[in-house]
């Protein structure tokens, strides 16, 4: 699913130069459950924004699904983003102001899907993360591991095929996070490919395989 050769990552603010990827080269294979693990300013995060064609890297190969995603017009990026992407992040990202289900319901506007149908889809996408019953809830009212909860909702609802979380246990206590990586776990099971981006050895220990980053170089 994901080809990467040779990807360098370079910002510029004002006269200083930091790299933030230094010849990033990895696969990742259509149903694979990947961590990435970093400390803090180690890459992970700017790897994980090209992944997710969030941000372009300044050299280098990004094939995604065998199209190379460099240089593609926002448009596109965008399409791609909206099907074959699904984001899970650690501050949730759920608007306030919307119940559990609207959150879900959100990215399917943009896929022009009806009203009824979104609904109907959010609601079973809540139901597998056992919140049918909170449907109605901002969030609020949720508990942190709830938000999360209707976040994987979210990328469930989307039906994308590559899930990327980027340290979405970070602000949960330790049956929370538990109970999120459980479900990845199982969008995994389904077919899913999963890559996980995070500092927590417990977290990644439970993926397939590990991609170790330091100083914008992977390790192992």
């Amino acid at each position: 699913m994901i080809q990467i050769t040779e990807l360098e990552k370079t910002y510029h603010s004002g006269n200083l130069k930091v790299e933030a990827l230094r010849g990033v080269s990895l696969t990742i294979k259509d149903g694979e459950f990947v961590a990435v693990v970093g400390a803090s300013g180690s890459g992970k995060s700017t790897l994980m924004n090209i992944i997710g064609c969030l941000d372009t890297a300044t050299s280098g190969q990004y094939l995604l699904d065998g199209v190379e995603v460099a240089g593609l017009p926002e448009k596109k990026l965008s399409r791609i983003r909206s099907e074959k992407i699904s984001f899970i992040f650690q501050s949730f990202n759920l608007i306030p102001t919307l119940t559990a289900r609207e959150n879900v319901e959100l990215p399917l506007i943009y896929r022009k899907m009806s009203r009824n149908a979104r609904s109907s889809l959010a609601l079973q996408a809540l139901e597998a993360v056992g919140l049918a019953d909170r449907a109605n809830h901002r969030p609020w009212q949720l508990s942190g591991g709830q938000q999360q909860r209707v976040a994987i909702a979210r990328a469930f609802a989307c039906n994308a095929p590559l899930i990327l979380a980027d340290e979405p246990c970070g602000n949960l206590d330790s049956k929370a996070g538990q109970a999120v990586m459980d479900i990845l776990h199982i969008l995994n099971k389904a077919g899913k490919t999963v890559l996980l981006i995070t500092h927590d050895r417990h977290a990644a220990d439970t993926a397939m395989r590990q991609i170790h980053i330091s100083d914008g170089r992977i390790t192992v």
